[in-house]
């Protein structure tokens, strides 16, 4: 059964990042009382702390983003969303409550259908969270590993000729896997992704205020950073459209 919306927190049963949240002293646990508690501000000050510390995971944004959700402050909220969804993609709860923070929005833009490919080999990559490919990239080399010493050890023909080929194949596997983790861990770190902040803001043809005015976008809307110069960003819009705006106005992913 789905989740309330907003109403739950991610269980405390798990260590996050050096804290155990399940620990009263941990700062996570902490906010999360707040939270429960409905003191949304409080709760907020405390998660910002701790993701200034350097500290994050899907559990800490989703939490975050619910309670800025309850402050009615939705760019900040679909911003957090978008973050715990970097680390978890595939997480219903992430996606269902998104979903209903962009219901508040005013740009409801179109995506441009991805090149067929470049769409499975993203959703292949997004299957799993970075530390799981590694994890079953590890596996797959250890087997690997160990059909070669059945290749190098046996005294049978056809067990070496089987070590052989397995162990080359699921070597080759475990590099693969290990491709994916790295791809995966690469999207969080290098996010081009970024959300409005400002209420409304004109998107200019050049970089610079007189540059003629293209279109406007509104708070919350995502948009995808394609080049920077000075104190401006040139952005891009799921549907194609493109202009240059001020680094000020938007928050990167």
């Amino acid at each position: 059964m789905r989740k309330s919306l907003l109403i739950l927190i991610f269980p405390c049963c798990f260590l996050y990042q050096g804290f155990a949240v399940t620990n009263p002293d941990s700062a996570f646990y902490q906010a999360n009382n707040l939270y429960s508690a409905g003191n949304y501000p409080e709760a907020i000050e405390l998660y910002e702390t701790i993701v200034s510390q350097g500290l994050e995971s899907a559990e800490l944004y989703f939490n975050l983003g619910n309670a800025y959700y309850k402050t009615h402050n939705y760019p900040r909220s679909i911003l957090n969303y978008e973050r715990a969804l970097l680390h978890n993609p595939r997480d219903e709860d992430i996606l269902h409550n998104l979903a209903k923070a962009r219901l508040y929005i005013i740009d409801q833009v179109d995506e441009i259908p991805e090149f067929i490919i470049k769409r499975w080999i993203n959703s292949l990559i997004i299957l799993f969270t970075s530390n799981t490919w590694a994890f079953i990239s590890i596996i797959a080399f250890a087997l690997g590993i160990l059909f070669l010493l059945v290749y190098f050890l046996s005294g049978k023909l056809a067990l070496r000729r089987a070590g052989f080929y397995a162990g080359t194949i699921v070597l080759i596997l475990s590099f693969v896997l290990f491709y994916l983790s790295f791809k995966s861990k690469s999207i969080i770190k290098n996010s081009s992704e970024a959300i409005i902040m400002t209420p409304t803001v004109t998107v200019k043809s050049s970089p610079r205020d007189s540059g003629t005015n293209l279109f406007i976008i509104h708070e919350g809307t995502k948009v995808l950073i394609v080049d920077a110069l000075d104190n401006w960003y040139e952005i891009r819009l799921s549907d194609g459209k493109q202009g240059w705006m001020q680094q000020k106005d938007l928050e990167p992913v």
